[in-house]
């Protein structure tokens, strides 16, 4: 049951005094019944307190504790899937499939993390006896704050991949919830809650506080015992949270997901040989309302003849389309405000609106693009801008005046391979993840997943937030000199008790010492 209350270190509390707000149904506009409380300073302190009190005692779980505890919260979250799936569609307007497809994409990361703790390799334990006894492996870094993120209520929020990583690496976590879905926040808070009652875990180890203010991120950003953010959002958001924790008396690492346009280049011989190209890119940059961080927002075609109008071509798939509204009119204002002006500045030679939702294409050529820096910003919701190219060389111009990207593909032939190759060559700097057949929607939750790039796409090109290295940010290496045995973690220990797959000397081994 839904209350709008927050939850400091295992106690739901209720505030008489505290700011209200409520969830919208982005269908039809209408405030959903629970009144959400703002999460109070004090209730912010406390529950930062409280989880930096309990790091010493979580920094210490076993694997099997650990484990044990991500098991549990699958469990919690699979005998409230029916009611978090309507709340779920209530607050997003998203379609069932859409719900439960992201549903089991958030129970499907953690077996993942579960599986890595079962490996136990993610330590990196590193062993030189020659010389000084030297003995390095990864361990927690501390309290982390995780900001839910609009567009995934699921998989990127409560119980998401930033959460899920912090718990597996052994840190507490607070969770800000994302005011437009808090109702589906607050069911997987009270699924997670109830896994770390069951396991006996220090119930400082996770809290979960709501409020639609900006000062609470601040305030909890801001707070000295913090170690670490997570987040998924817009760039000024995102940026706004890395620069006032750069400003700390102890600068922290926030690793901001923070927008990107997913360029795709085309080359001319591609363009003429692939019939289902503008249809696939349709779907790709309208998928899920264009709320995905990887909807290409940027088409690069090679196209000297000027004959073929890819952008003509996408937006004949488009035209009667039909798709959910945005998950809240705020992002559909902004969207809409950032189209007129595109439109009203005369930027885009032309212009596609779709007649049955909100799809839209743009097309300018490429000397356009190159001299208008705006361009070059995302416009988040399902819109893409195809630049025209007159030859390969102004393609891979287009390629080297843009900024960091989460993805970039390539389409083009084996006759194209001395262009693709210039094309690689650029692109390896730019982008975090390189596809060469099909679109840039859809990121597989694997180990060699990287969901991350350059700047402006993310504040840390070296991490990834998607896939179980994720866990790798909220980790820090420590190194033991000369250290009894009996002191030593028992991924250092002589006697190896874990079995785990070390690196002793320069080779790999499980063998004891």
């Amino acid at each position: 049951m839904i209350e709008g209350k927050n939850l400091i270190a295992g106690i739901w509390e209720s505030q008489s005094d505290s700011i209200k707000f409520k969830t919208v149904n982005p269908k039809t506009q209408q405030e959903l019944a629970v009144d959400f409380q703002q999460a109070t300073p004090d209730q912010i302190s406390r529950a930062v307190e409280a989880a930096s009190a309990s790091f010493p005692q979580v920094s210490e779980l076993t694997f099997s504790d650990r484990i044990r505890f991500l098991e549990c919260i699958v469990e919690e979250l699979e005998s409230i899937q029916p009611e978090l799936i309507a709340t779920y569609q209530l607050e997003s307007a998203l379609p069932e499939g859409r719900a439960n497809g992201e549903f089991q994409r958030t129970v499907d990361q953690i077996s993942r993390f579960v599986e890595l703790l079962k490996k136990g390799t993610f330590v990196k334990a590193t062993l030189h006896t020659a010389g000084p006894d030297l003995r390095k492996m990864l361990a927690p870094l501390g309290l982390i704050v995780i900001f839910g993120a609009s567009n995934f209520p699921l998989a990127f929020s409560t119980a998401g991949g930033d959460t899920i990583s912090a718990f597996a690496a052994a840190c507490p976590v607070i969770v800000k919830a994302h005011p437009y879905h808090a109702g589906t926040s607050e069911l997987v808070a009270q699924a997670i809650s109830k896994a770390v009652t069951r396991c006996d875990l220090p119930h400082g180890i996770f809290s979960h506080l709501g409020g639609q203010s900006h000062d609470i991120g601040g305030q909890l950003v801001s707070h000295p015992a913090v170690k670490g953010v997570g987040f998924t959002g817009s760039f000024a958001g995102g940026k706004a949270l890395y620069d006032l924790a750069q400003q700390r008396g102890q600068p922290i690492p926030v690793f901001a997901e923070m927008g990107s346009i997913n360029p795709i280049f085309i080359t001319e011989s591609k363009l003429q040989s692939d019939g289902a190209l503008a249809e696939a890119i349709a779907q790709s940059v309208t998928l899920g309302t264009g709320q995905f961080c990887t909807n290409p927002g940027l088409i690069v075609a090679c196209d000297p003849s000027g004959q073929f109008d890819l952008a003509q071509k996408i937006s004949d798939s488009i035209r009667d389309l039909e798709l959910p509204p945005m998950v809240h009119s705020n992002i559909q204002a902004q969207y809409d405000k950032q189209l007129f002006g595109l439109q009203g500045n005369d930027k885009l030679d032309k212009f596609f609106k779709s007649k049955t939702c909100a799809a839209a294409i743009g097309s300018v050529s490429a000397a356009t693009f190159l001299s208008d820096t705006s361009l070059k910003e995302e416009v988040f919701g399902p819109f893409t801008l195809v630049v025209v190219c007159n030859s390969s060389e102004v393609l891979l111009a287009v390629a080297g005046a843009l900024e960091g990207q989460l993805t970039a593909t390539v389409l083009g032939e084996s006759s194209d391979a001395t262009i693709l190759k210039s094309l690689l060559s650029q692109l390896k700097s730019k982008a975090g993840r390189i596809l060469f057949q099909g679109v840039p929607t859809g990121v597989a939750v694997t180990e060699a997943m990287q969901h991350g790039g350059p700047f402006p796409a993310t504040t840390d090109s070296r991490f990834t937030s998607v896939g179980t290295d994720a866990i790798y940010r909220w980790l820090r290496p420590v190194a033991f000199q000369d250290c009894p045995n009996a002191l030593l973690p028992d991924a250092l220990k002589d006697e190896n008790p874990l079995n785990l797959l070390r690196t002793v000397n320069g080779e790999f081994t499980t063998a004891t010492l």
